[in-house]
C-alpha cells in the first residue's frame, strides 16, 4: 500500500466524519469496526446493527465507505442515490 493512498483514505475518512458526526452519538462512533476477510473484502460494522462487505484498499477506506453506505441508507443529503431514468 503506497503512502499516497493511504493519505487519500484518511482525508476522505474525515470527510465523511464531519456528516457521520451530525447523525451519530460519540458511543455510536466508538462501537462501529472494521474487519478485513479477504484480500481487498472488508467487513464495517456500524449502529443499529448495520453491516455493509465492499472492495476497500485498507481499513481507512473500509471505515469511509461503510459510513457512507450508512448514511445513505439514513437519506442523509449528498449520500443518498438517486435512480437513473
Amino acid at each position: 500500500m503506497n503512502d499516497l493512498n493511504i493519505t487519500f483514505c484518511r482525508s476522505l475518512l474525515a470527510a465523511t466524519m464531519t456528516d457521520v458526526r451530525k447523525h451519530t452519538t460519540a458511543e455510536q462512533r466508538k462501537a462501529a469496526w472494521v474487519i478485513r476477510t479477504d484480500r481487498s473484502r472488508w467487513e464495517f460494522h456500524g449502529p443499529e446493527r448495520f453491516y455493509w462487505y465492499g472492495r476497500a484498499d485498507n481499513a481507512y477506506d473500509a471505515r469511509s465507505s461503510g459510513w457512507a453506505a450508512w448514511l445513505r441508507q439514513q437519506g442523509v443529503n449528498g449520500y443518498a442515490t438517486e435512480e437513473v431514468p
